[in-house]
């Protein structure tokens, strides 16, 4: 499991236990400081993928694609393995966007 996957259970498991906490202790402001916290945790999980894709990008592109290139293939399946190489670098990009919708559905659902 990815360092972006754990940070965002852990903003996940925040905002499942801010109500529950509030009700307990009866305190608005615990509630709010919670909330942002797990918002917080949240958007920090979107981060690291974006931060993460430019590496991937470099490590698709840069290093594995020219090995290849080098006898690994035959050059008919280049364009093949390019394809495959961009789609492993987007799902960093899908990550964090599904990360972002998780966040903006927390935030309808504590409205």
């Amino acid at each position: 499991m990815s360092k972006a996957n754990q940070i965002q259970r852990v903003g996940t498991a925040i905002l499942i236990t801010a109500p529950i906490l509030t009700i307990l202790i009866k305190s608005p402001v615990l509630f709010i400081s919670i909330g942002i916290v797990a918002v917080i945790t949240m958007l920090v999980s979107a981060l690291m993928y974006v931060a993460i894709l430019p590496e991937e990008y470099d490590a698709s592109f840069n290093k594995a694609l020219p090995i290849l290139s080098e006898g690994y293939l035959p050059e008919h399946l280049l364009n093949s393995a390019r394809s495959v190489l961009k789609a492993c670098a987007l799902t960093y990009v899908a990550g964090a966007l599904l990360d972002v919708l998780r966040l903006w559905r927390w935030i309808r659902f504590l409205r």
